[in-house]
């Protein structure tokens, strides 16, 4: 992998509300990224992204773009988790290493056959797992390693999203699959791993008259056991108004010696006996996930990436648990 020439050649597959509310701005800050084509079936957004970063060429599709574009390096995969079919694996047969939005699939078996594809071929193969990059994310896991944590509560609650596919559970997976990840996984991260997941699901808040096409839960709480013996609940509600009032999205882990509650990508408080501590966010934790990916190409060591491709499958499958369960009533192994 080392020996890249100065500017590594990426596409974007994607150009909605995500890649314009992340990607976009990290990569027009990278002096030593090319962005030399775009792709997407909506034409005023492969435009839009082309005309924002200075893309040469824009295509309707990934197929388009991966056939008249030669010598790409790397591309940034963010479309919906129904959309992915194809791409990562033809990202693969061209040998173009790929990051790729949560979640990164609805097709479990799917995930792990890219997985398996990418490592073989010898591929940086990534997930954008951003929040595991932030400064305080740091700070979290040097204070856990001085308690004993027994419960953990995390909450993502907020209006629904305006995307149509997100409101489907047939195109999201439901706002625990599709959002509540990041806490998840996040709680991977900093734990370990999931054992069983007990989950329920509300509805009937969100009326046909609000969205008709609105077909996911309006909540669901999920209760997780880890390989520890702590336990995590994750709160998901998608029913406020917008605009409206929500409690503060996060979590707190209640442990012996201290206890953490971090704000969601804004703070962390750190309580103890005798001090009350506060750590702000400060660095661009989506640039340093984009650049630790890009070093990884050059340099062929995957150490810099916290989060590749197969990790986050994990994360991925923690939440189809959680799902298998609100719709069985029993809890499920992980």
């Amino acid at each position: 992998m080392p020996g890249y020439r100065n500017k590594l050649r990426v596409g974007i597959i994607g150009c909605g509300f995500i890649t314009n509310y992340t990607h976009a701005g990290t990569l027009e800050k990278m002096d030593d990224i090319d962005v030399v084509a775009v792709a997407d079936p909506v034409e005023k957004n492969r435009n839009a992204m082309a005309a924002r970063l200075g893309a040469p060429n824009a295509y309707a599709d990934h197929r388009a773009l991966f056939d008249a574009e030669k010598g790409l390096d790397a591309v940034i995969i963010a479309v919906p988790p129904a959309a992915h079919e194809g791409i990562e694996e033809e990202a693969i047969e061209r040998g173009i290493h790929f990051m790729v939005e949560k979640p990164m699939t609805l097709d479990m078996g799917r995930g792990w056959r890219v997985a398996k594809g990418a490592a073989n071929a010898g591929l940086v193969a990534a997930a954008s797992f951003q929040d595991r990059y932030m400064d305080i994310t740091d700070r979290m896991k040097e204070e856990i390693a001085r308690t004993d944590i027994g419960q953990i509560h995390a909450t993502w609650a907020q209006n629904v999203a305006a995307a149509g596919w997100w409101r489907s559970k047939a195109t999201s997976g439901g706002q625990l699959f599709e959002q509540t990840i990041h806490l998840v996984d996040m709680v991977r991260y900093l734990f370990g791993e999931y054992e069983t997941v007990f989950a329920m699901k509300t509805s009937g808040i969100i009326k046909e008259s609000d969205f008709a096409d609105f077909d996911i839960d309006d909540s669901s709480t999920a209760v997780f056991r880890m390989k520890s013996g702590a336990t995590a609940t994750f709160f998901s509600a998608c029913y406020l108004l917008s605009g409206g009032v929500s409690i503060e999205n996060g979590m707190v882990a209640l442990g012996r010696q201290r206890s953490l509650a971090y704000s969601l990508r804004k703070h962390l408080r750190v309580v103890t006996r005798g001090a009350d501590l506060l750590y702000r966010q400060l660095n661009d934790s989506t640039f340093d996930s984009n650049a630790a990916f890009f070093k990884a190409i050059r340099s062929g060591d995957l150490g810099a990436v916290r989060s590749t491709y197969g990790d986050g499958l994990k994360s991925l499958e923690a939440c189809f648990a959680a799902n298998k369960s609100m719709d069985s009533g029993a809890p499920v192994k992980i």
